[in-house]
């Protein structure tokens, strides 16, 4: 059965939106009073009498222009970001379902031998916590390595200890790629859901069964939840700690607060369920090309009408790059796909006057044309500080925008955790906020690349290291 395309919910009371345009405010203000207050404590704290030399209109003009951006940015919409995403956690439904329908999980996998247990073992745990039927169907998809064995026998191993699982292995003779994986799996299940898991990903038991209640309770026709980045081990990798972070803040509230709106602009490949007949349809109508497949897949349910949800509940773990070469090609992939699919896949959607529409563009402004002004500002340091009126007041003032920025970062970090792990300080990582910059580089860095490649025709690839599939 297709699900009904979603309706508009009734209005929340306007009191509780008023509180959208607080963060605004609160930046208007320290946009205002900040900077002389900054000048008070380093008069008063350092004992520094600032000269009256008047300084040049382009100076003065780049200073105000990178403290408006970050100040909006940061205090503004990361405000409004933590507020929707609150408003979004009280407005989801939770009930039991009527019924309880079969869930075909479906594992698309390429040389992925060492991982395939773990995932196999977690999905048949959560059949076992499940009510209705399962499958667990996994497709090697050509690989060279014992993915195939590995699968068989984790599925042999696993039946004896859940009996009301099914499970099987297809294998594609060559490899295909993921999308072709994907769509040989779902057009071989039997569920009326659809859950797509990547083979180094695993899920929480209880997963599968809040995540079919939570469509059913708010007419969704595809869900996601929250996906912990790890290592698989002690999580002790310094290139996962700072994802952990970037995770918490992407997910817990951005992913969260797109839903306030049906705006959800990724079901990630780790953890995603879908109506069989809405999937199949999209699969099977065209052909997917964008190297960004669950971006792609997720706008063109948007656009097709479908709800598509978060629950922040449901959780779990995918492994995440452990060094600087696996992260940046991984988010070369993202960023490359992402551009793909907004400026030219689903660039329709740009000119629809809707929350998703907003929402895209609010990215491409903000992260896309972004990265050049951040890096603009990067570069002007040194010249800033040389054309600077009075050097020394421009360094002291430096530092106390700088512990500025650390503290709104500090407590948005705080809210995220708090937002994703049910704590502030999930085990010590708000500790390593400050070192969250050297991330947010990276990511600087694979946008300025990636917005110049996509402008000279590169559209992006999979690698076969540990950047996942193909």
């Amino acid at each position: 059965m297709i699900p009904s395309k979603p309706t508009t919910n009734p209005k929340t009371h306007w009191l509780l939106y008023t509180l959208l345009a607080l963060p605004f405010i609160l930046a208007t203000a320290l946009w205002w009073f900040f900077p002389p207050f900054a000048q008070i404590l380093s008069t008063n704290i350092f004992q520094y009498k600032p000269t009256t030399q008047h300084a040049n209109w382009l100076w003065t003009a780049l200073i105000t222009f990178y403290y408006t951006w970050f100040t909006f940015l940061g205090v503004g919409v990361g405000g409004l970001l933590v507020i929707s995403a609150w408003l979004a956690r009280r407005r989801t439904e939770k009930r039991s379902a009527d019924f309880y329908p079969m869930v075909s999980f479906v594992i698309p996998a390429f040389n992925e031998e060492k991982q395939l247990p773990k995932c196999i073992e977690s999905l048949f745990k959560c059949g076992a916590d499940y009510p209705g039927p399962i499958e667990i169907i996994v497709i090697d998809d050509g690989s060279n390595d014992n993915s195939y064995e590995v699968a068989i026998a984790s599925i042999q191993l696993n039946k004896k200890k859940y009996t009301p699982v099914r499970g099987k292995v297809i294998r594609h003779m060559a490899n295909l790629g993921k999308i072709e994986a994907v769509k040989t799996g779902v057009n071989k299940a039997f569920g009326q859901l659809i859950a797509i898991v990547d083979a180094d990903s695993w899920w929480q038991p209880s997963v599968l069964k809040s995540m079919v209640e939570y469509m059913h309770a708010n007419g969704k026709a595809a869900a996601t939840g929250y996906v912990h980045p790890s290592d698989g081990e002690a999580e002790d990798n310094p290139f996962v700690v700072l994802q952990q972070l970037e995770y918490s803040q992407g997910l817990g509230v951005f992913r969260c607060a797109q839903t306030l709106g049906n705006a959800v602009l990724v079901v990630p490949g780790a953890l995603g369920i879908f109506n069989t007949c809405v999937l199949r349809s999209i699969l099977n109508d065209g052909s997917l090309i964008s190297v960004a497949e669950d971006s792609e897949i997720t706008l063109e349910l948007q656009k097709r009408g479908y709800g598509v949800g978060y629950l922040s509940s449901a959780r779990g773990g995918t492994l995440a790059p452990l060094s600087f070469t696996d992260l940046w090609h991984q988010r070369i992939r993202w960023f490359i796909g992402w551009l793909h699919n907004t400026l030219f896949i689903h660039r329709d959607i740009l000119s629809e006057r809707s929350w998703l529409s907003l929402l895209l563009w609010y990215c491409l402004v903000a992260e896309y044309f972004g990265a050049f002004v951040e890096f603009s500002a990067l570069l002007s340091f040194p010249f800033l500080f040389w054309f600077a009126p009075d050097r020394i007041m421009f360094v002291f003032n430096l530092f106390w925008f700088g512990s500025y920025a650390l503290f709104v970062g500090i407590v948005f970090q705080a809210m995220a955790l708090r937002f994703a792990y049910g704590e502030c300080n999930h085990k010590w990582l708000l500790y390593y906020t400050p070192f969250y910059f050297i991330l947010w580089l990276v990511n600087l860095g694979a946008r300025l690349f990636s917005v110049i490649g996509y402008s000279l025709g590169y559209r992006g690839r999979w690698r076969s290291a540990k950047e996942k599939f193909w």
